[in-house]
């Protein structure tokens, strides 16, 4: 779309839905178009607003009289009307004026009804304008700190770090730690927005409050529900020249194992207490490890006997600092810093997988063996071991420098019949450098084949975890691009 079609389509699409507002008795003002909107055999006369990325984004709806409609989670911090959920933006329905208000009827009908079945929204922090302190304030598990004194410390990255604190005194020299208070609103129906709406639901002591108006307390955490759904958030507070208290929030998060957990899936809790052994821990393996560890594993056996080399550094999960380290102590100690698992709850085996009394053990102490080797030998030794044992392994390999993948169970469910064999097609040119050993070229897969390649493991790892496997055999995918030949 040239810039000169994409003006005409945004013209077209704002005078489209103008003339539908006219159309439905809405007069334009200088502030936008006003108009009536009927709900429940009532009328509420409202300002319609087409902002700067209309019909991209939505329009601004505000009640004229700010108190025609009761104050809830459902309008935002300027009294406008939350309208459009994050998830409901698909097609850009609102560009058409009759769908839109009648959108609007509905969400004044639902407010004269009082909400019910309200899906519980935590973000209180849009109730309040941001700070200019743009550093990140993090916080771990706050009951312990309810009611009490708290401290914020200065760390890396431009973050402050809550810890315990002792009750301010009257007299303090200056400091980089902020003094706060942890408070709890209990079940919030309608957010606050200012010191006394908060005020109200705390009920500070008369000791809080002076020390909030001589600043020796300048951060306030509050802690809230929503039904089943605990949140936090986290405000600067100081004394005004009018003698009230003014209130900004903060950015801040939870540092928490709940957090993470949250984005890690729904199966995640189903995930914990599995066992999972990666033999192989290249780029392929490495990758396998990291998205395990994210959606929830916590008990991983990593197995390898080769190191980190500077060349692996292009396709593998670890970085310069890990180079000469063995690649199964290298992948642990990424995984170990980013903190998403303890260090006892990985073992690594610096060795090569060359019985079958070890592929055994492998299989009976684990839920499931990852085979990320593609070595020929290694996959016929775990396949034996696993028909003997009448257990099954994941086996996934690149192949063709990176044209496909292919990701087997063996033995396939319930005698299904394997994966057809795959012809692996030939270099397009002759790679410049070599590794050691027979024939051993350096393969140019690049990088997203790996970590495309890594999902989809996961993925039919998790299935097999968890009891709904996602095939009963495993899965092949071309992921060629067309490469350009060399010269002759």
């Amino acid at each position: 779309m040239t810039a000169a079609a994409y003006d005409d389509y945004v013209g077209y699409s704002r005078q489209h839905f103008e003339e539908g507002l006219i159309r439905a008795g809405f007069i334009e003002s200088d502030d936008g178009w006003r108009g009536p909107i009927t709900h429940s055999g009532k009328t509420t006369d409202v300002l319609i607003t087409l902002r700067s990325r209309f019909p991209f984004q939505p329009p601004r709806v505000t009640p004229v009289s700010p108190d025609a409609v009761a104050w809830s989670w459902h309008r935002e911090l300027d009294g406008s009307l939350c309208l459009v959920a994050e998830d409901d933006h698909d097609g850009l329905w609102w560009a058409e004026a009759p769908a839109f208000l009648e959108h609007v009827a509905a969400w004044f009908d639902q407010a004269d009804s009082g909400w019910p079945g309200d899906r519980p929204d935590l973000d209180l922090d849009r109730y309040f304008e941001p700070s200019e302190d743009e550093r990140l304030y993090l916080y771990d598990d706050l009951t312990q700190f309810r009611g009490r004194f708290v401290q914020f410390r200065p760390a890396r990255n431009n973050t402050m770090r809550i810890a315990g604190g002792t009750k301010p005194t009257k007299y303090s020299k200056p400091t980089k730690v902020r003094l706060g208070y942890l408070a709890d609103l209990g079940d919030v129906d309608v957010p606050p927005r200012t010191w006394d709406d908060i005020s109200v639901r705390i009920k500070p002591t008369v000791d809080l409050d002076r020390k909030i108006r001589n600043h020796s307390i300048t951060i306030l955490v509050l802690t809230y529900r929503r039904g089943l759904h605990d949140g936090a958030i986290t405000l600067e507070v100081w004394p005004t020249v009018g003698g009230s208290i003014a209130a900004r929030r903060l950015r801040s998060g939870a540092d928490t194992d709940t957090a993470r957990a949250a984005r890690a899936g729904l199966l995640a809790p189903e995930l914990l207490r599995c066992r999972v052994a990666i033999i192989g821990v290249g780029a392929l393996g490495s990758f396998v490890a990291d998205m395990l560890v994210r959606s929830g594993i916590r008990h991983l056996t990593l197995i390898d006997g080769d190191v980190v080399m500077p060349g692996n550094l292009v396709r593998h999960l670890v970085g310069r600092e890990s180079i000469g380290l063995s690649k199964v102590n290298a992948v642990k100690q990424h995984l170990v810093t980013r903190g998403d698992i303890a260090a006892t709850d990985i073992t690594p085996m610096n060795e090569t997988l060359t019985t079958g009394g070890k592929a055994a053990d492998l299989l009976n102490s684990h839920d499931l063996v990852v085979n990320a080797t593609a070595d020929f030998a290694t996959t016929a030794l775990l396949h034996v071991t696993a028909q003997t044992l009448s257990k099954r392994i994941l086996s996934a390999t690149i192949q063709g420098d990176g044209a496909s993948y292919r990701i087997d169970l063996l033995p396939p469910i319930d005698g299904a019949d394997p994966l057809p064999r795959t012809a692996v097609s030939a270099h397009q040119f002759v790679p410049e450098v070599f590794d050691a050993g027979c024939g051993s070229p350096v393969s140019p897969t690049p990088p997203y084949a790996v970590v495309e390649a890594a999902a989809a493991t996961v993925r039919h790892a998790i299935g097999l975890l968890v009891g709904r496997p996602v095939h009963v055999a495993g899965e092949m995918r071309e992921l060629s691009i067309s490469a350009v030949r060399r010269p002759q």
